[in-house]
C-alpha cells in the first residue's frame, strides 16, 4: 500500500469524527436554546390559562363540512381554528392559527376582532422536527402577530406522528402539532381543565364547510393522532368529558352527539 494513502487514510479519519462531533454538539446547542425560548415563551402565552375554565364547557372548533350541521351551543367557551373566523355563526372567543400558507388569505380578517384572544404557531428547525419543503411559508409573520395582538406559541411536528407525546405542561414545552392545528386548540383546552369539550368540525377529511366538495377522503393521520390524543385525555385529564358533534371520522372514538336526530 502506497505510504501516502496509508497517511491519509488515518489522518481522514479521525477529521471525519471530529466534524461529526460538533455538528452533534452544535445541534444540541441550538435545541437547548430554543427550549429555552420556548418555555420562557410558553410561560407568558400559556401559564395564566391553567385550570382558568374548570367545571366549564368548551367547544374546540374546526373547519370540516360537519361545521354547516352544528347548532351553536349555549354557554360554552368557543375555540375555533384557521376558516373559522369566516363562520357567521360562531362567537369565537379563542383563535388558534400556525401555518400562514394556508390561512394568509384571510387572516388579515382577524384584526378586526380584538375581543378574540388569538395564539399564532410556529414551527422548530427542521433537525428535529417538520421536514418539509419550503417551511419558511408556513411561518406566521411576527409583524403580524403584533399587528393583531397575538401570543405566540411553538409546536413540534414529527411525521409520522405516532406516538405524539402530548404532554399536561404546555406552559413549560413545544405544544404537539399532531398534523392539525386542532390539536393545538385542544391541547390548550385541556390545558384549562373544564368538565366538557365538544369537539365540532373535526371531520378527519379533505373538505371546508364553506366550500363544495366533490369527493371527501378520510385522513388516517389525523385519525392516528385523535386516538393517541384520547389516550393522553384518559391518563391526565379523565375527568373531562369528550364529545364528538356530528362525528364523521372520529364516529365511536369519543362519546357522540349528532344534532339533527341521527
Amino acid at each position: 500500500m502506497n505510504i501516502k494513502r496509508i497517511i491519509k487514510k488515518f489522518y481522514v479519519i479521525p477529521s471525519l469524527i471530529i466534524q461529526s462531533f460538533i455538528r452533534t454538539v452544535h445541534k444540541e446547542n441550538i435545541y437547548i436554546s430554543q427550549a429555552n425560548v420556548v418555555a420562557l415563551t410558553h410561560q407568558k402565552t400559556f401559564g395564566e390559562y391553567k385550570n382558568k375554565y374548570e367545571g366549564k364547557e368548551i367547544a374546540v372548533i374546526a373547519t370540516g363540512p360537519s361545521l354547516n350541521k352544528y347548532k351553536p351551543i349555549e354557554g360554552v367557551i368557543n375555540i375555533g381554528v384557521n376558516k373559522t373566523i369566516l363562520c357567521e355563526k360562531l362567537n369565537l372567543d379563542y383563535y388558534f392559527a400556525q401555518d400562514f400558507f394556508a390561512c394568509k388569505d384571510y387572516i388579515s380578517k382577524l384584526a378586526e376582532y380584538p375581543n378574540i384572544k388569538k395564539f399564532y404557531g410556529q414551527s422548530p428547525t427542521n433537525f428535529y422536527g417538520l421536514k418539509e419543503v419550503n417551511i419558511e411559508k408556513t411561518i406566521i409573520p411576527e409583524s403580524i402577530i403584533l399587528k393583531h395582538k397575538a401570543s405566540k406559541y411553538f409546536q413540534y411536528c414529527k411525521y409520522p406522528t405516532n406516538p405524539t407525546f402530548f404532554n399536561p405542561d404546555i406552559d413549560k414545552t413545544w405544544i404537539v402539532c399532531g398534523g392539525s392545528v386542532v390539536f393545538a386548540a385542544m391541547q390548550f383546552a385541556l390545558f384549562t381543565n373544564p368538565k366538557r369539550i365538544y369537539i365540532v368540525g373535526c371531520d378527519c377529511s379533505s373538505g371546508y364547510f364553506n366550500e363544495e366538495t366533490k369527493e371527501i377522503k378520510p385522513n388516517k393521520m389525523l385519525v392516528k393522532s385523535w386516538k393517541e390524543l384520547k389516550k393522553f385525555v384518559e391518563i391526565y385529564y379523565p375527568e373531562t368529558e369528550i364529545i364528538s358533534v356530528n362525528p364523521v371520522g372520529l364516529k365511536g372514538l369519543f362519546k357522540d352527539l349528532y344534532q339533527d336526530g341521527e
